[in-house]
C-alpha cells in the first residue's frame, strides 16, 4: 500500500467540486421563482445531494484500498460539506448581493401573499409578524441569509455524511 491519503487534504479536493455542485443548487434557488425550470433542477440535485457524498467518500475508501476508519469518512464528508458550503456561500452571497438585491424581500411578500389568501392563515400571527418585520425593514440581510444558510448546510451535512460513510465503507470486491 502506498502513502495514506490524509481525509482533510481529500476533503479539500472534493470541496471545490462539491461547491461549485451547492453553488448551482443555491444560485438556482434564488432565481427559482423567475424560471420555474430551474425549481425541478434544485429539487434533482437536493435529491441527488446523498448520492453526489456517497461516491465521494466511496472513492476515498476505495483509493485507501478498503484500511479506511468510519470516522475518517465521515471527518471526510463533514470537511467537504464545510469547504463546499465556504464556496457556495460567497457564490450566494454575490448572487443575492448583486444579481438579485431584492430577493429577500420579494420571497417576504410572497410568503405573506400566499398566506393571507388562506383562510386558515388568513389572520395568522404569522402573517401579522412577517408584514411588521417588512414594514419595518428587519428582514434579515444578504450577510445574515447566508451565514445561516452555511450553518443549516454544515450541520445538515455532518448529519448526512454519517450516513452516507456507513454505506461508503461497504468491502471492496
Amino acid at each position: 500500500m502506498g502513502e495514506r491519503i490524509n481525509p482533510y487534504r481529500r476533503a479539500a479536493e472534493n470541496g471545490i467540486p462539491f461547491g461549485a455542485y451547492m453553488s448551482a443548487m443555491a444560485v438556482g434557488s434564488v432565481f427559482a421563482d423567475r424560471m420555474p425550470l430551474l425549481a425541478l433542477a434544485v429539487l434533482v440535485m437536493m435529491v441527488a445531494t446523498p448520492v453526489v457524498v456517497y461516491r465521494f467518500q466511496r472513492r476515498y475508501f476505495i483509493d485507501e484500498q478498503g484500511f479506511t476508519e468510519y470516522a475518517a469518512l465521515w471527518m471526510m464528508g463533514i470537511m467537504m460539506f464545510i469547504f463546499g458550503a465556504l464556496i457556495a456561500a460567497l457564490v450566494t452571497y454575490f448572487t443575492v448581493k448583486l444579481a438579485r438585491p431584492d430577493f429577500i424581500y420579494d420571497q417576504a411578500i410572497q410568503v405573506i401573499n400566499t398566506y393571507s389568501q388562506m383562510p386558515e392563515f388568513k389572520d395568522s400571527e404569522m402573517v401579522t409578524v412577517l408584514q411588521k418585520m417588512v414594514d419595518e425593514g428587519l428582514l434579515p440581510t444578504p450577510i445574515e441569509t447566508v451565514f445561516n444558510m452555511f450553518w443549516v448546510v454544515t450541520f445538515g451535512g455532518a448529519i448526512l455524511s454519517a450516513i452516507t460513510a456507513l454505506v461508503a465503507q461497504r468491502r471492496i470486491n
